[in-house]
């Protein structure tokens, strides 16, 4: 007897479902379920994200594979991939085991740790986690990863650092590059991306600097700070345009502005061309300095 919808596993395998008579063949094609792999199906009731498709791969993962990088942390509840990106997995390098279309599988030349259980699949260690999630990335994005592992309690610095030790795989070089620009205090992506770019072009920035008036009251704390020019920088993300927003925005400004600081304003767009937001943080820093 064919099961309803809501009465359907969280991810199921086609063939099972057909075979234990929950669904005809044709409703696998039907409004009642969606497709998440190859084979792999969702009832249509439950949110297509892609820790779904991730649940959904570990039903055809081969043993010993494991989720990692921006999969596994994303299933950990940093979000950082869309439904269609592609699940990213890894396995030991003598593993030829063949995998579905949707899954991307790296090769680890050393023994992979053991992991842990999640749902239908394994994750990897959390070193191996980071390593994955940080190495085939530019450096800025690399740096924001590991803040934001290490922020969320999924990556302790240390132990990160011991991992790579002796390691030879491709991209070890990059992530100990970003290990050592690695701040947990960074409170989003794209404020670690700028940070990241404006220590690359020399500029010295202090991260979630407190600003404090001169009795030593507290004015504001900044995203990042040159501190000796009083600049500070701040990231605006969307939520800084909306209305009840707008009037808080400018009463710190105001703040700010009486305590002899200028503030760098830097928004999602100026970080679309990166050259641009440095010469803004050099002009104001130069200014300052005049």
């Amino acid at each position: 007897m064919a099961r309803r919808a809501e009465d359907l596993p969280r991810v199921f395998l086609g063939a099972t479902a057909v075979a234990e008579g929950w669904l005809a063949k044709d409703d696998l094609r039907g409004p009642s379920v969606v497709r998440l792999l190859q084979g792999v199906y969702a009832p249509s009731w439950v949110t297509r994200d892609h820790a779904l498709v991730c649940e959904g791969a570990g039903l055809v993962l081969p043993s010993g594979v494991q989720l990692t990088g921006a999969s596994a942390a994303t299933v950990l509840g940093l979000a950082w991939l869309r439904p269609d990106d592609p699940v990213e997995a890894v396995t030991e390098e003598r593993d030829r085991r063949s995998v579905r279309r949707g899954v991307r599988v790296r090769r680890s030349r050393r023994d992979l740790e053991p992991g842990r259980a999640w749902r239908t699949a394994v994750l990897a260690c959390p070193e191996r986690v980071a390593f994955d999630a940080a190495s085939r990335v530019p450096l800025p994005t690399a740096v924001a990863r590991l803040d934001a592992l290490a922020a969320a309690g999924h990556l302790d610095l240390g132990a990160m650092a011991g991992w790579l030790q002796g390691r030879r795989d491709g991209g070890v070089a990059r992530v100990r590059a970003a290990l050592e620009l690695t701040d947990p205090r960074a409170e989003s992506l794209p404020e670690s991306r700028l940070r990241v770019l404006l220590v690359q072009a020399g500029v010295d920035v202090t991260v979630q600097h407190v600003v404090r008036d001169r009795s030593g009251g507290f004015v504001a704390r900044v995203d990042l700070a040159v501190v000796g020019a009083r600049v500070a920088v701040e990231y605006d993300g969307r939520w800084h345009g909306q209305p009840d927003q707008l009037e808080k925005d400018r009463r710190r400004l105001n703040k700010l502005q009486s305590a002899g600081w200028t503030v760098v304003h830097v928004t999602a767009a100026d970080m679309a061309d990166p050259g641009r937001v440095v010469a803004m943080v050099v002009a104001a820093v130069a200014r300052a300095a005049a």
